[in-house]
């Protein structure tokens, strides 16, 4: 007969502490890794206004541009370096900013939560200034480890019901592509692990940054 397990109050406390400790160097983690995510993403921007697009939960503290505009369904919990925030649905960007356009629009991990990606691509053309540019991050389903809970279909890892899609990297380009863009480069932020992101090659990369143009046949056809 197989004796039982019995925690004293000591083990449960060093019990306690160690999931404490493996969450909090999780946190850690994440956090280091979406601050490569911003970092990457800054260098990308050109000389300009930026449109920050689902800004709030990540304001992205690398923008050296003075005219930056947040647009997001909440604000902020903290500062930012944003000289204008807007509390709104940026599907309707229609009604937040009239008649603006911008030299970079920036949505970073939104567009897995939309149920149409498609027509809101579309819709940011009338936003961007002549030259400006497109950049998208979003979580790539073929990284590691996400691709492993997809082998067994786990839900208790890498799963979020906030999120009504997945995209591989080949299928944004794809999106972007048909939406009348111009994929000019595609940039993983690296490996996520518990300890520190890996550079790794964009396949295996947790997020996945796209930098986009309007095409110029497009361009053309709407002039």
């Amino acid at each position: 007969m197989t004796k039982p397990t019995f925690i004293t109050p000591l083990d449960d406390k060093v019990l306690h502490l160690n999931w404490s400790f493996i969450t909090l160097r999780k946190r850690l983690s994440f956090e280091h890794y979406e601050n490569k995510r911003l970092e990457k993403i800054a260098r990308h921007c050109r000389a300009g206004s930026i449109l920050d697009i689902g800004y709030a939960q990540h304001p992205n503290p690398f923008f050296s541009s003075s005219h930056i505009t947040g647009v997001d369904l909440r604000p902020p919990l903290g500062t930012t370096n944003y000289d204008v925030e807007l509390t709104g649905d940026a599907t309707q960007l229609v009604k937040l900013i009239p008649g603006r356009k911008y030299d970079n629009i920036i949505a970073g991990e939104f567009i897995e939560h939309l149920e149409n990606p498609y027509a809101f691509l579309r819709s940011l053309k009338t936003y961007l200034n002549l030259g400006g540019l497109l950049i998208v991050s979003t979580p790539n389903p073929l990284s590691w480890p996400c691709i492993f809970f997809e082998w067994f279909l786990s839900e208790r890892f890498y799963y979020t019901k906030e999120h009504a899609y997945y995209f591989p990297p080949r299928w944004v380009c794809r999106m972007l592509e048909s939406t009348g863009y111009s994929v000019s480069k595609i940039q993983g932020v690296g490996l996520l692990t518990p300890w520190f992101c890996i550079p790794c090659p964009i396949g295996l990369s947790y997020q996945v940054i796209y930098i986009a143009e309007v095409d110029a046949i497009d361009m053309a056809s709407e002039n």
